[in-house]
């Protein structure tokens, strides 16, 4: 079960980041035709639409690799099962093509009771500028995932101390430029552990960090 979770997750993340780079090169090869005809003359553009362009340059700074911490809570769904995320704290990078951004996650939460969660996972999703240097990005993260638990002898045979399996995360990230360089932000995300039994969590995470 657990190499076929973390396939599927592996299948998905290759598929979203072909469909990523196809885009990418398509915007390439059309951008650098020599042999388009002149375009006929157009009108100015509107005022509006002449400020619309001017938001848009400003929100391409052209640095498409960023790299940040992440520092927050995560609240189990699961009732009558305590809480192994609690407060969690990681690092996150990525790479945007154009808008379309993927990037890997390393977040621990430290849980309670001596139970507690690591995940290591990949992530990608799709920039949308709402507003001057405010961005929306709705995506979805896949990888693996450990709770840790505290094992306990009986009768010379061990059980407890964790299980590792793969993850499926659905969420998104909000994300304010304060500089070109420089971005803050938060991210909400809904989490399942394929464990047995499963586990489920809303995680909400500060985000901070640099682009290059």
């Amino acid at each position: 079960m657990k190499i076929r979770n973390l396939a599927w997750c592996v299948a998905l993340l290759l598929s979203m980041a072909g469909t990523a780079m196809g885009q990418d090169g398509a915007g390439d090869a059309t951008g650098g035709d020599a042999t388009t005809a002149p375009a006929e003359p157009v009108a100015a553009p509107s005022p509006s639409e002449a400020a619309a362009s001017s938001d848009t340059a400003a929100a391409s700074t052209g640095k498409k690799i960023s790299a940040g911490l992440l520092l927050g809570y995560g609240f189990s769904t699961d009732s009558g099962s305590g809480n192994p995320w609690g407060l969690g704290f990681g690092v996150r990078g990525g790479y945007n093509l154009d808008k379309i951004f993927l990037g890997g996650r390393f977040v621990y939460y430290l849980g309670e009771k001596s139970v507690n969660i690591w995940e290591l996972g990949l992530e990608g999703g799709y920039d949308v500028a709402v507003a001057d240097k405010l961005t929306v990005r709705p995506g979805i993260g896949l990888g693996l995932a450990n709770i840790s638990t505290p094992s306990v002898t009986i009768l010379g045979t061990t059980v407890g101390g964790g299980e590792t399996d793969a993850y499926i995360a659905l969420g998104g990230s909000l994300l304010y430029d304060v500089a070109p360089d420089i971005f803050v932000g938060v991210d909400l995300r809904y989490q399942h552990i394929f464990v047995t039994g499963g586990a489920n969590a809303l995680t909400l995470l500060a985000t901070g960090g640099m682009r290059f």
